[in-house]
């Protein structure tokens, strides 16, 4: 079941879509070009401060967004350094993913 949860003031949609805008690397790539990925790279990545999900084969570095997440972080970190694609679909189907995370992208998942 879903379960609301407040988002912090300055935490809302408005302002993760004023901080995309308003930033150019919050990937953190440092001007690397997007890259092939192997999960055991991507399973080390699930802190807050250093996670990555993948959706769709597409590796994101999602730390920036986690306070912003609608559902509270919690659910966020339960995939950290996993596939989230069943997650996402099961809660956000109808959301464009690019649209809201795209400038996370850091790469693709090398199967």
């Amino acid at each position: 079941s879903r379960q609301k949860v407040g988002v912090r003031r300055g935490f809302g949609l408005s302002d993760w879509n004023r901080l995309l805008r308003s930033s150019d690397d919050l990937a953190q790539r440092k001007g690397k070009a997007l890259r092939k990925i192997k999960w055991e790279e991507i399973g080390r990545h699930n802190s807050m401060y250093d996670g990555w999900i993948v959706l769709r084969g597409k590796v994101y570095f999602v730390s920036p967004y986690l306070a912003y997440h609608p559902g509270g972080e919690n659910i966020l970190k339960q995939a950290l350094g996993k596939d989230a694609t069943n997650l996402y679909d099961k809660y956000h189907r109808w959301v464009n993913e690019d649209g809201l995370i795209g400038k996370l992208l850091i790469g693709y998942l090398d199967e």
